[in-house]
């Protein structure tokens, strides 16, 4: 008999009844899913909670009763989920939105970019994000696979002689990145001696309150980026949604520079539009992380910046959400150096407080 294919299990949060149908509606004809449950608050998730084991929750956050966060902070005590945060964006819900990321929402889907009379783009996103999350990937062809197997691994680097000051730090993340960005932030101290930009992909109107609570939770000034501004030592730099941020040099200084070209990206700001910056005006002098995020954005970049001999992290399998951009960047071989948050923050601030060292070899990938 054939194999039967594992459904995701979903349920859905929200007081809204038109909002649980329209979900419902939109996946039910999925041979890929399967609706477990739906909820109109977080008391009556709980209560079914070990009833309908979801692969994956969707969950408002302006709720009645016990509200998004506080039921968000008890499924991640009880039983920590996939949580997909279906936010209205404004200028309430999205330092809202931000503070779920943090405290453990892998993702979020800002319900006014869609019109929930015309399902079709929203079911898109939110299949997409379903699948990501669970990691639920499309079977690649025999010939990719193969090609992915044969390149997946980068060569052991021996006895790398690291530059002997580093300028900046550039890193990039998408899918799950706040929370590991926020860990490699904290352990970089409150004074970093370099100064720190960041590309994290969200949508427009969300960089400033990520920025805002990074800000308000590390000892440490998280700004978002303004145009031609100058890298102070010691302070962090987040791209603004919608708009690419390069790195340029100007009397030995270095500044922001935002523009909307190229257009027509998947991500704006791009990853590697960042990077390959990076690489230009900083090459050797540069340290880069490429966390965890759908796809392949940031690969590119960070290929170009170890060619230059730009020290390079990324985030390990294991600690990552979706492994796809460290994977894209392992095989191009553009990785000096892999593992989780706790140890791409300790190992920068390493690199920034005695950069005149040799190391044996990079970290394995893990193959498990």
């Amino acid at each position: 008999m054939p194999e039967t294919r594992k459904k995701v299990r979903v349920a859905v949060v929200d007081d809204s009844m038109f909002i649980r149908m329209a979900i419902s509606r939109m996946l039910e004809d999925d041979p890929d899913v399967d609706l477990v449950g739906s909820a109109d608050c977080g008391e009556t998730l709980l209560e079914n909670l070990d009833a309908w084991r979801p692969d994956v929750l969707t969950l408002d956050l302006d709720m009645p009763g016990m509200g998004g966060l506080e039921t968000l902070d008890r499924v991640m005590q009880l039983c920590p989920t996939p949580v997909i945060i279906l936010s209205t964006h404004s200028g309430e819900g999205a330092p809202q939105t931000i503070e779920a990321l943090h405290r453990g929402a892998t993702d979020f889907i800002d319900k006014q970019r869609f019109s929930l009379v015309d399902f079709g783009a929203f079911r898109q996103i939110l299949l997409e994000k379903i699948f990501e999350v669970t990691g639920k990937i499309r079977p690649l062809s025999a010939e990719a696979l193969a090609e992915e197997n044969a390149n997946r691994f980068p060569s052991p680097v021996e006895d790398i002689k690291l530059p002997t000051a580093y300028d900046m730090v550039v890193i990039g993340a998408s899918t799950g990145g706040p929370p590991s960005l926020q860990t490699i932030l904290e352990e970089l101290g409150s004074q970093p001696p370099i100064p720190v930009v960041v590309v994290q992909h969200m949508p427009k109107g969300f960089t400033q309150a990520f920025a805002e609570r990074l800000n308000a939770h590390l000892p440490l000034t998280v700004k978002e980026a303004i145009h031609a501004d100058r890298l102070v030592p010691g302070s962090v730099y987040i791209g603004v949604a919608g708009t690419h941020l390069r790195i340029h040099r100007s009397s030995g200084e270095l500044f922001t520079e935002l523009s909307s070209y190229p257009q027509h990206q998947t991500h704006t700001p791009s990853i590697d539009v960042l990077f390959e910056s990076a690489a230009r005006v900083g090459g050797r002098r540069v340290l880069a992380a490429l966390l965890t995020g759908m796809g392949d954005d940031g690969a590119k970049g960070m290929a170009a910046l170890k060619a230059t001999g730009a020290y390079t992290l990324c985030q390990d399998e294991a600690s990552s959400v979706v492994f796809g951009m460290p994977r894209a960047a392992l095989a191009l071989n553009a990785v000096s150096e892999i593992g989780d948050p706790k140890h791409i923050g300790q190992r920068i601030r390493m690199l920034m407080d005695a950069p005149v060292r040799a190391f044996s070899r990079i970290d394995p990938v893990s193959q498990d």
